[in-house]
């Protein structure tokens, strides 16, 4: 708990490592590595999703990807249907996510989404950055009372921060580290906090003031001097605690390990570190120390607190004794409130692992750097397969993508569109005289998809980037994996659009065979896939929005204007921009096609611009081998730009997007 600015949200990505830190972060003894960080769930202030996803796509989605291959598919729903039904979200789960433009779900109910998604790949820790902002208070003490649960149900260890919560929520947690300018000025237990801080004369008047604003108070209204005195009496109290305890679990482990022993001969520490097992077995072996703590501590706080010695000896080390007794095991108080709100307590000892933060410079604590990766290196370094992965991502963008590119308004548009393209252009004769307005359809359909597409993927992806980046830090998949599933997903969803408004104009504008409209139709599919890369990349290379757009319309215009439709003089110096025109290739292709396969274009009866309707040797044209480069040639070109394109696009995601 702290102030705006303390450091809450900079100590969680610590720990969960997510950015990078000086010193050393230990989870039970070891220090962490990608295995370990798996065991680390950590949810975002911010909930993250694809909005179009209903909540139990998204459970389910996130189950095929973060639990294990060796888990059958019947297992993972029941996971799901568990989480769901553990967290209330029965009578939610069909509802889509939504955003600022869609209903969906509501703040708190995508709180608790976030919740589930991490839970179903059952952490050892779980982390949570802000969980009740934004929330009303009911609901944010509704949350707080459902993660209680949860921790003391599963045994699990739950760290959140918090800036302001009302006392009903502030005695529900079990312990307390106060930050005030990044600095450490508490941490104990929530029972200990007031008596420690009265001795340094700060007291709370009134019995009715929530503590918590009480000490935000302190912490924020003291001066640095007195900051630095509060920081370092609670180091020196909790380090000399923790070494105590790590000596006294260092006996322990090694008196349980000669009492065992066939030969009853002591092990040394490195045999002893090779005992454990996983990070879970060392969670398990510290809950039952904890429990024998706890049966055999005598509390006794009231009367230390009362026959303090003025002495700062005496202080210091009456401090220390309240520390050591915070770190033993205690039961909790659940109070369960239901109907009438009548409370229900029950004392259920939950276990908790330890994670140790120290600097370079303390040397009190001796471990192996390697021993992390040995205890985990029969893991996986991904939950699922690759395949699997492709699986579970192509199906996830396909929906996502399908309520946003397959939108009601999307097609509506496209008919509507499809249905003026085909009556300006309706049975155009096949005539010199005509000639321009048959080009004319052509390019308008080649320059019209090649923007959608390119508009369409540049606009999605800020919003998807952020999930991704979410779900890559928690190392749910590959990125490799991501980037195939999503060219799969959203290969029919590019097709679809362009597919209908082709079936409906070009027979409109005159269908003479099906070659030349399977031929036509292709090229200005495949302009389309290859705008969509470009704009992918763009996307990928430039994360604001506006520099985006700004970007897609002056490529697209620039494309527009060297496409070789409304200039066929170009200057000399410039005319090698056409080169770089997507729209240039499918606009050759589609001439070539529809004038050499469909039926002959008429001369005109006066004043043809062609040498061989002048000459009168021939009454029709034939343009289909008079265009500057073969079919070939301009299909081979827009695939290496799909290419060339595509990899780039991966390249940029490789390396500038990497999870933090």
């Amino acid at each position: 708990m702290g102030p705006s600015g303390s450091g809450k949200t900079t100590l969680l990505s610590a720990l969960s490592g997510r950015i990078k830190s000086s010193g050393r972060i230990l989870l039970n003894g070891m220090q962490l590595n990608k295995s370990l960080r798996r065991q680390i769930c950590y949810v975002l202030q911010n909930d993250v999703f694809f909005s179009n996803l209903t909540l139990r796509q998204t459970l389910v989605y996130a189950a095929m990807l973060r639990l294990p291959d060796t888990m059958s598919h019947e297992h993972k729903m029941r996971q799901v249907d568990q989480v769901i039904e553990a967290l209330d979200l029965k009578s939610c789960q069909n509802t889509i996510i939504g955003d600022y433009m869609n209903r969906g779900l509501s703040g708190g109910e995508k709180k608790r989404c976030s919740i589930a998604c991490e839970l179903l790949s059952n952490p050892a820790v779980m982390m949570l950055d802000e969980p009740t902002s934004s929330l009303d208070s009911c609901t944010a003490l509704s949350l707080i009372k459902l993660l209680k649960q949860y921790a003391v149900k599963e045994q699990k260890t739950i760290i959140i921060t918090i800036h302001q919560p009302s006392s009903q929520i502030f005695y529900l947690f079990d312990k307390l580290l106060l930050l005030s300018h990044g600095k450490m000025t508490y941490f104990g237990t929530i029972q200990q906090v007031l008596p420690y801080f009265q001795h340094f004369n700060y007291h709370m008047q009134r019995l009715s003031y929530n503590p918590a604003d009480f000490l935000m108070e302190i912490i924020k209204t003291v001066d640095e001097k007195e900051l630095h005195k509060l920081s370092q009496e609670a180091r020196e109290c909790y380090f000399s605690i923790y070494k105590r305890n790590s000596l006294e679990n260092s006996m322990s482990l090694l008196g349980n390990s000669v009492a065992h022993s066939p030969n009853n001969s002591v092990k040394s520490a490195n045999q002893l570190q090779h005992q454990f097992v996983s990070p879970q077995d060392t969670i398990k072996q510290q809950s039952n120390q904890h429990t024998n703590q706890q049966q055999q501590a005598q509390p006794n706080q009231h009367n230390q607190a009362q026959n303090q010695h003025p002495n700062h000896h005496h202080h210091h080390h009456h401090l220390q004794q309240q520390h050591q007794h915070q770190q033993a095991h205690i039961p909790i108080q659940m109070q369960h409130h239901e109907g009438n709100h009548d409370d229900i307590s029950s004392s259920i000892h939950s276990s908790w692992s330890k994670i140790y933060i120290y600097e370079d410079h303390d040397d009190f604590y001796s471990y192996d750097d390697d021993y992390g990766d040995r205890c985990c290196s029969k893991e996986s370094k991904w939950p699922s397969s690759f395949l699997t992965q492709v699986y579970a991502l192509t199906s996830r963008n396909f929906i996502d993508g399908k309520a946003r590119m397959l939108s009601k308004l999307n097609w509506v548009q496209t008919l509507g569109l499809a249905m003026i393209a085909g009556a300006i252009w309706f049975q155009v004769r096949r005539t010199e005289e005509t000639l321009t307005d048959i080009k004319g359809w052509m390019y308008f359909s080649t320059m019209y998809w090649m923007m959608f597409a390119l508009f369409n993927a540049i606009t999605s992806f800020p919003s998807e980037c952020q999930v991704i980046n979410k779900e890559r830090s928690s190392g749910s998949y590959r990125l490799s994996s991501y980037y195939v599933a999503k060219t799969i997903g959203e290969l029919p969803l590019v097709i679809a659009l362009p597919s209908a408004f082709f079936l409906i104009s070009y027979p409109m504008l005159g269908y003479h065979s099906f070659y030349t409209f399977i031929s036509l139709w292709g090229f200005a599919i495949l302009n389309a896939l290859v705008a969509q890369s470009v704009g992918m990349f763009i996307g990928f290379t430039f994360s604001r929005l506006d520099l985006c757009i700004t970007l897609a319309a002056l490529y697209s215009t620039a494309t527009m204007l060297f496409g070789g439709f409304y200039s066929n003089t170009i200057p000399v110096w410039l005319s090698w921009l056409r080169y770089g025109s997507i729209v240039y290739y499918g606009y050759l292709n589609m001439q070539m096609v529809e004038f050499s396969t469909g039926p002959p274009i008429s001369c005109a009866i006066k004043n043809s611009k062609f040498p061989s309707c002048i000459s009168g040797a021939q009454q029709n044209m034939s343009l289909g081998s008079n265009m500057p480069n073969p079919i070939w040639f301009n299909t081979m070109c827009l695939i290496g730009f799909l290419v060339v394109f595509r990899l780039l696009g991966y390249i940029i995601l490789r390396i500038y997007h990497k999870p933090t």
